[in-house]
């Protein structure tokens, strides 16, 4: 490395604006609910698909999923307000790749609903195959959002 590159601001995390900040970590607390969902549903689909039912205990991981994502952001943003004493306006830069990162959301909140209104058609899957759709597409474009968002404002 030369002394140049290690110099260099854009190097460290202290670049990194309270919007930045927030949307990393409501990125990272989406993901990891979702991955937490998954990996408690799967299990419970050969049962759904053998029985065509949803299973029990569906609709509380469902719920509780939700219930975890919306208190952590809730948390969230209370630690990091307090944190950066108050949250700062956001700049034009930031305003504006949370506009492009909506139009990405709204293409996977798009497709997420068409496949779950889909799903409705193939006598193959069940109600609970479209519910894992209809909120799979619902967390998969959260994480577009959070994830464009980042890569837009870091451009």
């Amino acid at each position: 490395m030369t002394q140049e590159t290690l110099n260099r601001p854009e190097n460290g995390l202290s670049d990194i604006s309270f919007h930045q900040k927030s949307t990393a970590l409501s990125l990272i607390i989406t993901t990891s609910a979702t991955l937490y969902y998954i990996a408690n549903m799967w299990p419970m689909r050969p049962i759904a698909l053998a029985n065509d039912i949803i299973p029990e205990g569906y609709g509380s991981l469902l719920l509780t999923t939700i219930g975890w994502i919306i208190l952590a952001e809730i948390i969230l943003q209370i630690v990091l307000v307090f944190g950066a004493g108050s949250a700062p306006a956001a700049l034009a830069h930031e305003k504006q790749a949370a506009l492009k990162a909506r139009r990405n959301a709204y293409g996977m909140l798009a497709f997420g609903a068409l496949a779950a209104i889909g799903s409705v058609f193939l006598e193959e899957l069940t109600p609970f195959c479209t519910a894992n759709l209809a909120f799979l597409g619902l967390a998969f474009a959260e994480i577009v959002k959070f994830g464009s968002q980042l890569f837009y404002a870091r451009r």
